[in-house]
């Protein structure tokens, strides 16, 4: 085979690699997105009706509702990305796709949508935080953050580290797939520990949600440990890319019934 020839298959591979990669991302990006973008509309919603509904009845709220948002927003993004990975699996790989593939674009996703969620939750907590102030009541975080949103600096480390959490939890979610996929109900299941390891992880590391109620009070909670704690979130990140990169090399297709 001639040297242009060789050139010009090895274009078309990379270019037929890069549009499913990109199809994966687009695929669970776009579905966890719109259902998380549904969540927070909802959501915000009662977060508003919930304190005129208290205040007409003559009583104050000490937080506000959105002080249990980490507790769903990021099993939305869970519940769904399992969901769609699951739905494009097969399809991608009959289709000729590799699992290399299905690895790049989930991490994509994973980027894209914990940036959306991250500055979502943040957005969120702002305009509660303004809407108590007008209400004239103090407002505080109940969620395990320490920062008050009183600069630009709190709120991006607010939704960096929502962005971190989310980005784990569809990670795992996605390797959840894979490992059902390759290992069935038993083997799977029992796979699902390490991943329940690593959401417990970066809980803890941002202390947000169920991990942060039961062990946030061994963690530092300080504004000036936030990077800190960041970055250990984005070191759990890297450790859900590596979990779901094992379970897509050993992935194989059994047989449905």
């Amino acid at each position: 085979m001639s040297a242009p020839a060789v050139l010009d298959r090895s274009a078309f591979a990379a270019q037929a690699q890069s549009r499913a990669v990109r199809r994966v991302q687009r695929s669970v990006t776009s579905a966890v997105v719109v259902i998380g973008a549904g969540f927070w509309v909802v959501y915000a919603v009662v977060a508003v009706v919930v304190p005129l509904i208290v205040r007409n009845a003559g009583n104050q709220m000490d937080a506000g509702v959105l002080s249990a948002a980490d507790y769903i927003a990021r099993w939305v993004a869970f519940g769904t990305s399992v969901a769609m990975f699951a739905t494009i699996l097969r399809p991608h790989l009959a289709a000729g796709g590799t699992r290399g593939a299905l690895r790049t674009g989930a991490v994509r996703a994973a980027a894209i949508t914990g940036l959306v969620y991250g500055l979502l939750k943040a957005l969120a907590l702002l305009g509660e935080r303004a809407y108590f102030e007008a209400l004239g009541w103090p407002w505080q975080r109940l969620d395990g953050g320490a920062l008050e949103l009183t600069d630009l600096g709190d709120f991006a480390l607010t939704a960096l580290a929502e962005a971190v959490v989310t980005a784990v939890y569809l990670l795992v979610g996605c390797a959840v797939v894979a490992g059902y996929q390759t290992h069935g109900v038993w083997r799977g299941t029992a796979l699902l520990l390490p991943g329940i390891a690593l959401l417990a992880l970066v809980e803890l590391a941002t202390l947000s949600g169920s991990t942060a109620d039961l062990l946030g009070h061994l963690v530092t909670v300080d504004g000036a440990a936030a990077a800190g704690r960041l970055l250990a979130g984005l070191a759990v990140v890297a450790l859900a890319a590596a979990w779901l990169h094992l379970r897509l090399r050993n992935l194989r297709l059994r047989p449905t019934r």
